[in-house]
């Protein structure tokens, strides 16, 4: 029962963690898009910008998290 406990905790904890970092992307995005489009060419639009930017971000935290979850609890 524990383990099971256990486990709904660590899966909720990480669906609330996704859910801060795409509520906090979302509300940041405007302004890191503009910048990014006013760096590079204009060869991707402001939407396209902001898929690539809230992907990279989301991928790159998610996965630091499971890696340093995994190695805590091994």
């Amino acid at each position: 029962m524990s383990e099971k406990m256990s486990r709904r905790i660590a899966i909720f904890l990480f669906w609330l963690l996704g859910f801060t970092i795409g509520f906090t992307a979302y509300l940041s995005l405007p302004g890191v898009t503009a910048w990014f489009s006013s760096v590079l060419p204009n060869f991707l639009n402001h939407s396209m910008m902001g898929a690539i930017i809230a992907g990279v971000v989301g991928s790159a935290l998610s996965t630091f998290t499971i890696v340093y979850w995994a190695n805590r609890t091994a």
